[in-house]
């Protein structure tokens, strides 16, 4: 069994009483997931975007991801995990920075942007529209001139693509 199978099937009984609009919660990460792969990122990328809100939604733990997957991967679920705030604005705006400092996490939260408004374009307008005047401050938050990685790239390519086509 491969790694991403393992995170698989921990993700879904992990995640097993959330929903996702009308569908149980597996299928937001098999969303991720396939824009990961079809990108073409590796597999601690893959595995991190299976994992990416066991933290931040469900009973496990950073020592759980960390035994059972790596700390790469532990690291990279960590990053993207929301810090607590007030609302959402505060906390975005304390997490964009752990997820800034390592690029497998800008992948991995890029990827579940554009899952996220793909799906929401659908069936919840107003977070379609929360994300998109989120979309400004996503960007420059998480955008590292500093340091570009060529990886990370390909993903904001995928989020610059849907946004162009939303704004037609």
């Amino acid at each position: 069994m491969t790694n991403k199978e393992r995170a698989l099937l921990v993700a879904e009984k992990a995640h097993s009483n959330q929903q996702y609009d009308i569908y149980p919660y597996i299928y937001h990460i098999k969303q991720v997931v396939k824009i990961i792969e079809d990108l073409g990122y590796d597999e601690s990328v893959i595995v991190a975007a299976v994992l990416h809100d066991t933290l931040e939604d469900t009973d496990l733990s950073y020592n759980d991801l960390k035994k059972a997957f790596g700390e790469e991967v532990a690291e990279i679920v960590y990053a993207v995990t929301d810090e607590l705030g007030r609302n959402r604005k505060e906390r975005k705006t304390k997490t964009y920075p752990k997820i800034k400092a390592n690029w497998k996490a800008t992948v991995v939260k890029i990827c579940d942007r554009v899952a996220n408004m793909e799906q929401s374009k659908r069936y919840n307008q107003k977070l379609f529209e929360t994300y998109k005047g989120e979309h400004e401050e996503f960007c420059d938050q998480l955008r590292n001139d500093e340091h570009p990685d060529v990886e990370v790239n390909k993903a904001w390519e995928r989020l610059f693509g849907l946004i162009k086509e939303v704004n037609k």
